[in-house]
């Protein structure tokens, strides 16, 4: 008996037909594929999100780690920030200076950043220095009544008191404040204001 045997044509037509098949299902493959991926991005993208949202003030804090040493009374006035005019102070009147803000200051670090907040908000509206913001007449008891002296020893060296006064400066003059006020009196002026961040600190406005 003859064998049939199928014409070329026929034999490119079903070579053709399952080039296609094979083509169309593989495209089909990477198009779920791409979905799938796709999807599972956006789930992370969403989770790495979320995970930022709810834990951003401490990745702020743990960036930041500057910021999480003072503490912000915000119904009060005293927000901490980092950003501000930074400042450098002569090496000569370095030692002056920190005793000067030891003097005006309680011994709490939150109520030294605010006295030195002060200080260098009067220096960006004026233009002068620091220096020449306490030795200002009448301006900083510290200073015109000469209370600072007890922080300097005889060669003009600090004393070991001022050691955290001197973090705090250094912190300050390097852009961190946490207020905007421009002047502050004793805690024994009750009637000047309501407004601190240290118990029996000094009160601003």
């Amino acid at each position: 008996m003859k064998r049939y045997k199928p014409k070329k044509w026929f034999t490119y037509a079903r070579l053709t037909l399952l080039f296609l098949v094979i083509f169309t299902l593989g495209n089909t493959t990477n198009v779920v594929y791409d979905v799938v991926k796709s999807h599972n991005n956006n789930i992370a993208k969403t989770i790495d999100y979320t995970i930022i949202e709810e834990n951003k003030e401490d990745i702020y804090y743990q960036e930041n780690p500057v910021m999480a040493k003072y503490i912000n009374v915000p119904e009060k006035g005293f927000n901490v920030t980092k950003d501000n005019l930074k400042y450098e102070i002569p090496e000569e009147d370095y030692n002056f200076f920190v005793a000067v803000v030891a003097s005006e200051s309680h011994t709490n670090k939150d109520d030294i950043l605010a006295v030195m907040s002060v200080i260098l908000n009067r220096s960006d509206a004026t233009g002068k220095t620091p220096v020449e913001i306490v030795t200002a007449p009448n301006q900083f008891a510290g200073y015109f009544d000469g209370y600072y002296l007890r922080y300097l020893n005889d060669d003009g060296s600090l004393n070991s008191s001022t050691s955290l006064v001197e973090e705090v400066v250094t912190d300050a003059l390097n852009g961190v404040r946490n207020n905007n006020y421009y002047s502050f009196r004793s805690w024994g002026s009750s009637n000047y204001s309501e407004n601190y961040i240290a118990y029996m600190g000094n009160r601003f406005n």
